[in-house]
């Protein structure tokens, strides 16, 4: 990880939020990071085990977030993008702790 790109403790932040394009009745989310992370810190955010989602069924059993550079990407329901704000926000504590240097 760039430790230059870190916040004071060292964690990466989400420094933006972003939509990119509707499809349907879902959002392309972009959410930026501080810094590009470590492929570790990226696997681990990915496959962290956060709360369970509520909504329709394609949303609960569906993927979750990708991280790509420095940005976090994820398809979502328009009316749960607070939900993904959340889980990612979860996401990212998780692969913080589990990643400090």
């Amino acid at each position: 990880m760039i430790d230059s790109e870190r916040d004071g403790d060292g964690a990466i932040a989400i420094v933006g939020r972003t939509t990119a394009k509707e499809i349907g009745e879902r959002v392309e989310v972009q959410w930026a990071l501080s810094a590009v992370p470590a492929l570790e810190w990226a696997e681990v955010f990915e496959f962290a085990s956060v709360t369970r989602r509520e909504g329709p069924v394609d949303w609960r059993d569906g993927g979750g977030p990708d991280v790509e550079g420095g940005v976090v990407r994820w398809f979502v329901p328009t009316a749960l993008l607070e939900d993904a704000d959340s889980e990612v926000a979860e996401r990212l504590d998780v692969a913080n702790r589990r990643s400090r240097p």
